[in-house]
C-alpha cells in the first residue's frame, strides 16, 4: 500500500466549517440553543446563490452569496440592532467594502484588493489614508488631525513599515523625521521645535537609542553631545512611536518572527505546520481501515490573544485519524498572537491534511 502525503495551511479571517455532503436544495442551520443561524442553497455539494445568517436575537447578520461555491465580494453585514456593519459593492469595475460605526457613520472605505483606504472619524472627518497592494499597504499612510492637518507621515512596503517617517506640528511644521526599516528604527532622526529649527539629532539601532546624540537651543545652536552607551542613557527624550496603520497583523509561528509583511509570515506558517504534521502524523494509522484513494482530514483550530492553540473542529473519514490529528495538533507550540487595529486578537486557522491512498 502505497501514501502519497500532503499538507496545505488556510489561513482565515473568519471560521471555516466543514461538513459531510449535502443533498441538494434548501440547506438552514440552527445554533444549539435554536435559533436559525444561516440558510441557504446548496447545488453538487457547494453553496450556491443568496444566503442569509443570523444573530441570536433573529436580527439578519450578513447577507451574501455564492457563485459555483465561491462566496461573492459583494455582501452586506449588520450590527445586532439592524445598522449596516459592512458592505461591499462594485463600482467602476472594482469592488469597494465600506464599513460603518454603530451609529451609521462612514467608519472606512477601501478598494478591496489593490488601491485607496481611507478611514474617518465618527464625526466625519478624515483619520487615515493610505493605498493597499494586493492586501499589503505600500507607498505613504498618512494620518490626520480632527482639524484636517497633517499628523504623521509613514513609508510602508509590502505590509511593513520601510523608509522616511515624519511627523507635524498642527501649523505643519516638520516635528521630527527619521529612518524606519523592516519595522524597526535604524539610522539618523532629526527633531525641530515649532519655529523649524533643529532641537535633536542622533541614531536608533533596531528601536534603541544608539551612537551620538546632539542637543540644541531654541536657535539651533549645539548645547549637548550625549554618546549612548550600552544599556546606558542620558537622554531627557523618549523614543519615537511610529504609529503602524496595518489592521490585521497575523499570528506568528515561533522563528517567523524577522518576515516581512503578512504575506511571508503566512507562507512561514504553512511551511512550519506543514512540516510538524508531516513529521509528526503517523500515516500507517490510515492502514487496515479500508481506504482507498484521496483522503482529507480538515482541521481548524485557533490562536488565541495570548498565542496559545487550541483546536475547534476535526473531520476525518475514520475516527482513528480523527484521533491522530489531534494528537499531532497538540504539539503546536505558543505563537505571537495575531493583531487587529493594534489590540491582540484569536485568530481561526484551518488546515486540510491529504494523503492518497494507492
Amino acid at each position: 500500500m502505497k501514501y502519497i502525503f500532503v499538507i496545505l495551511l488556510v489561513v482565515s479571517s473568519f471560521n471555516l466549517s466543514f461538513s459531510q455532503e449535502k443533498p441538494d436544495g434548501p440547506f438552514k442551520d440552527y445554533y444549539k440553543t435554536g435559533e436559525l443561524k444561516v440558510e441557504g442553497q446548496h447545488k453538487n455539494n457547494k453553496r450556491v446563490g443568496a444566503w442569509i445568517a443570523y444573530h441570536k436575537n433573529g436580527q439578519i447578520s450578513s447577507t451574501f452569496s455564492y457563485t459555483n461555491g465561491k462566496m461573492d465580494f459583494e455582501g452586506t453585514s449588520f450590527y445586532e440592532n439592524g445598522v449596516v456593519r459592512r458592505k461591499g459593492v462594485k463600482e467602476n469595475g472594482i469592488i469597494v467594502i465600506r464599513g460603518y460605526y454603530e451609529s451609521g457613520k462612514l467608519f472606512y472605505e477601501r478598494a478591496r484588493k489593490s488601491g485607496y483606504y481611507k478611514e474617518f472619524r465618527e464625526d466625519g472627518s478624515l483619520k487615515v489614508e493610505a493605498n493597499y497592494l494586493d492586501y499589503e499597504l505600500y507607498g505613504k499612510w498618512r494620518q490626520y488631525d480632527v482639524q484636517s492637518q497633517l499628523e504623521w507621515s509613514v513609508s510602508y512596503e509590502k505590509g511593513s513599515r520601510n523608509g522616511i517617517y515624519e511627523s507635524f506640528y498642527p501649523n505643519g511644521k516638520l516635528k521630527l523625521k527619521g529612518i524606519i526599516l523592516k519595522d524597526k528604527k535604524q539610522g539618523e532622526e532629526k527633531r525641530f521645535n515649532e519655529n523649524g529649527n533643529l532641537l535633536w539629532k542622533g541614531a536608533y539601532t533596531n528601536n534603541e537609542f544608539s551612537k551620538t546624540w546632539i542637543k540644541y537651543d531654541a536657535n539651533g545652536k549645539k548645547i549637548k553631545k550625549i554618546k549612548v552607551s550600552k544599556g546606558v542613557e542620558d537622554l531627557d527624550i523618549e523614543p519615537t512611536i511610529v504609529p503602524d496603520g496595518v489592521i490585521e497583523r497575523v499570528a506568528i509561528f515561533p522563528g517567523c518572527e524577522e518576515l516581512f509583511g503578512n504575506k511571508a509570515r503566512k507562507k512561514c506558517i504553512n511551511q512550519n505546520v506543514a512540516q510538524l504534521i508531516s513529521v509528526n502524523f503517523d500515516i500507517n494509522k490510515a492502514k487496515g481501515l479500508g481506504l482507498k484513494g484521496k483522503q482529507r482530514i480538515f482541521v481548524t483550530f485557533k490562536v488565541d490573544k495570548y498565542g496559545y492553540v487550541s483546536i475547534t473542529k476535526i473531520k476525518a473519514p475514520h475516527p482513528i485519524l480523527r484521533i491522530e490529528a489531534q494528537r499531532v495538533m497538540q504539539e503546536m507550540p505558543r505563537f505571537t498572537p495575531g493583531y487587529q487595529r493594534g489590540k491582540p486578537v484569536a485568530m481561526p486557522f484551518s488546515i486540510p491534511i491529504v494523503f492518497m491512498v494507492e
